[in-house]
């Protein structure tokens, strides 16, 4: 029987994502600020659940810093998956995005689908090694 490598995540990988997390927070809430010409002011409807995902991964990576082990850290992810799903279905919904370009919008609509696709295989991914407490490999 082959050992399981555990895959080691070490603190610094939360503080860059706390520091990453907190830009795309300033940057999401001064897109419509900038006059971006892709994004249209229907990004205000969706913001609140951007902010909401952005803001619990963020405290979720603050817990991750201060308590690491294997349980809580896939738990954490399934919650983290719940926030992103959702987020991305309501950009999807909305689609605050204009790109004067059929293609170019219904590619990214595309990407959204793809994008919520992953985020199932990853919650149930992270839901399984859960309940079964399998290492990751």
């Amino acid at each position: 029987m082959g050992s399981r490598i555990k895959k080691e995540i070490s603190k610094s990988d939360y503080i860059i994502s706390i520091i990453f997390n907190l830009i795309l927070l300033y940057i999401f809430n001064n897109l419509l600020n900038w006059h971006v010409y892709f994004i249209t002011n229907a990004l205000n409807s969706v913001l609140w659940i951007i902010n909401l995902s952005i803001i619990a991964t963020i405290i979720i990576n603050s817990l991750l810093f201060l308590y690491d082990p294997e349980w809580f850290r896939h738990l954490m992810k399934i919650f983290l998956n719940v926030f992103a799903f959702i987020a991305v279905y309501f950009l999807f919904t909305v689609f605050p995005f204009n790109f004067n370009n059929f293609y170019i919008n219904w590619g990214l609509k595309i990407l959204l689908i793809v994008g919520m696709m992953g985020i199932v295989i990853a919650f149930l991914e992270e839901s399984y090694l859960l309940i079964t407490r399998r290492r990751e490999s």
